[in-house]
């Protein structure tokens, strides 16, 4: 039936293009989106889940860039610990070389020099390690005077000390327990030792007749008497006691008894036979103050290590010359040098151990984060990619029967014109 108002076709036909339309409009924004749900009018559950889940993706992207901070900073740290290595390596051949007694004075003075000039470039190198304005070698620098002090004394030899006593014993050195027997010759005296205990502290103690004379940390008794003890000293030292061959000829020189002590170093760089009425020699201390000197202690750096707000801690490992202890190192006294460097060779051998470790676990979290933010980015696409090739075929598909729609409109209304027309 045909009638003069709208056509029921018309509405049917208009109602079925504009379907298609819709449904050809969301296939198009799918082809060219890439994604099957780009909204919540699409669905809402699974477009919130989604969200969170990128979310989360994009935190672990985060960390890593933290922790990328933190590897760099590593990196530097590292490079600067090598440095420092290979330059306390050629300052202990140095102060192995000033070990040589053949050395003349001049000798001496030249190995010294290049020793302190790579104490120079020690700190500079650790100054300079800087990343992001953080010093991992030499954090937390402060200012201020120092005050060191030295003590010293003048070896005194003389005429009247038996070879047997002195000869084969002056420039006996150790790092470990020892015992030296010894024959103070047939005429009496008072025997002066001068010791010098480097490194970590030393005990020494004389024996004769089955009897203490003489031990360090004992102050000297006349007589022959008995003393105490000795106990643990550093630096230099004499020690002395009266000596009688009445009470027996042979005399026990008896260094670290207890054990060997890690570590230990000594040198005994005169021992002398004086008359006992004879002035007994003294140690010598002075202090000075050093002006301007830069210290340094080790701090820490926090880096996020996951979004929950979980951190990795990098702890600073001042490798300056002070923190080595390279400042104080007594330049007259060139058998102690070795040991000073020994030691910072190995605070050093640690702090690289320690960055090493660093390195490996951030760049373990910084691997385990990527598979995490990868995961859940491929999760997200789980979710919402669409199947580019289901959606281009329907999206021709939606085109034909849009087109189809569109014709069946355009008879309807034709047919609207015709009945119409038979009024005019």
């Amino acid at each position: 039936m045909v009638g003069g108002g709208v056509s029921l076709n018309a509405l049917r036909g208009a109602a079925a293009l504009s379907e298609a339309d819709a449904r050809l409009a969301s296939a198009g924004n799918r082809v060219s989106t890439g994604r099957r749900i780009d909204s919540p009018r699409d669905n809402g559950a699974t477009w919130s889940i989604s969200k969170r889940m990128a979310t989360e993706a994009r935190s672990f992207q985060v960390v890593n860039d933290s922790l990328a901070r933190g590897a760099s900073l590593l990196d530097v740290a590292a490079a600067g610990v090598e440095q420092i290595h290979d330059f306390l390596v050629l300052a202990r051949e140095k102060a192995l070389a000033l070990r040589d007694p053949s050395l003349d004075e001049p000798s001496q003075q030249t190995l010294v020099a290049d020793v302190k000039m790579l104490v120079s470039q020690i700190n500079r190198v650790a100054l300079q390690a800087v990343f992001d304005g953080k010093r991992p070698l030499a954090d937390n620098l402060t200012t201020g005077s120092v005050t060191y002090s030295q003590t010293t004394y003048n070896p005194v030899t003389t005429a009247a000390t038996p070879a047997s006593l002195g000869g084969a014993f002056v420039n006996a050195s150790g790092v470990a327990a020892q015992t030296f027997l010894r024959d103070g010759g047939a005429a009496p005296g008072r025997i002066d030792l001068y010791l010098d205990a480097y490194g970590v502290p030393d005990v020494l103690e004389i024996w004769q007749g089955g009897a203490r004379r003489a031990a360090t940390g004992q102050a000297y008794v006349g007589g022959g008497a008995t003393v105490g003890a000795g106990t643990a000293v550093s630096g230099r030292s004499i020690l002395s006691f009266d000596y009688s061959p009445i009470s027996g000829r042979d005399i026990e020189f008896r260094f670290n008894e207890a054990g060997s002590l890690a570590g230990t170093a000594w040198a005994v760089d005169a021992i002398a036979l004086q008359p006992l009425a004879s002035v007994r020699p003294t140690t010598t201390t002075t202090s000075f103050t050093v002006p301007d000197v830069t210290t340094s202690s080790a701090t820490g750096y926090d880096f996020a290590s996951d979004p929950n707000g979980g951190t990795e801690l990098v702890t600073s490992q001042p490798l300056t010359a002070e923190a080595l202890d390279l400042d104080t190192i007594d330049w007259t006294n060139v058998g102690g040098i070795l040991e000073v460097v020994e030691q910072a060779l190995n605070t050093t051998r640690a702090a690289g151990l320690y960055f090493g470790g660093r390195q490996q676990a951030f760049a373990g979290l910084m691997v385990q984060n990527s598979l995490m933010s990868d995961t859940l980015s491929t999760g997200v696409g789980n979710l919402v990619d669409a199947d580019l090739a289901r959606e281009s075929a329907r999206l021709q598909a939606l085109e034909a029967s849009a087109s189809l729609a569109a014709q069946a409109l355009s008879i309807a209304n034709s047919q609207q014109s015709w009945v119409v027309s038979l009024f005019n």
